[in-house]
């Protein structure tokens, strides 16, 4: 029984590795997509004499603050579920009136200190590199290609 449970953990913390890449991933993708979209806006400001420097940085900037603030949001609302799977459970023992295997009917969460660093730090990671990706595919383009590609 001890090395099931074993086996259980070891499967349950590839789980966790697997998700944890699978939503950086995601947020990496929206990250890049959101820096490609506002081509026009750089070209604006470099139109207006603002340096591709600052243009990056400040990029960099607003994605720490975006990447803070909704990892902020997401890790309070996911610990929050998962205390209340803590405290009171997920009764599914509707779901097992004809079922003859042995389940729990019952199956709570576990609030431990790890699920702060990998609910908050992905997040921000995530969303600063998939930024800093995108600000760099801008900064390396030509002003004369951004101002062509400026849709004004």
């Amino acid at each position: 029984m001890g090395d099931y449970i074993a086996l259980a953990d070891g499967m349950g913390a590839i789980m966790v590795f697997i998700f944890v890449i699978a939503m950086s991933i995601v947020l990496w993708n929206t990250g890049l997509l959101g820096g490609l979209r506002r081509y026009s806006e750089f070209g604006v400001r470099l139109a207006l004499g603002e340096e591709k420097k600052h243009i990056y940085k400040t990029t960099i900037y607003e994605a720490i603050m975006i990447g803070i603030i909704g990892s902020v949001v997401g890790t309070v609302l996911g610990l929050g579920a998962a205390y209340y799977m803590q405290a009171h459970g997920w009764d599914i023992s509707a779901l097992l009136k004809n079922i003859g295997m042995m389940l729990p009917s019952v199956y709570r969460a576990k609030v431990t200190p790890d699920l702060f660093y990998i609910g908050f730090f992905p997040g921000v990671l995530a969303t600063v590199l998939g930024s800093a990706l995108a600000g760099f595919a801008i900064y390396k383009r030509k002003t004369s290609q951004l101002f062509h590609e400026l849709e004004v």
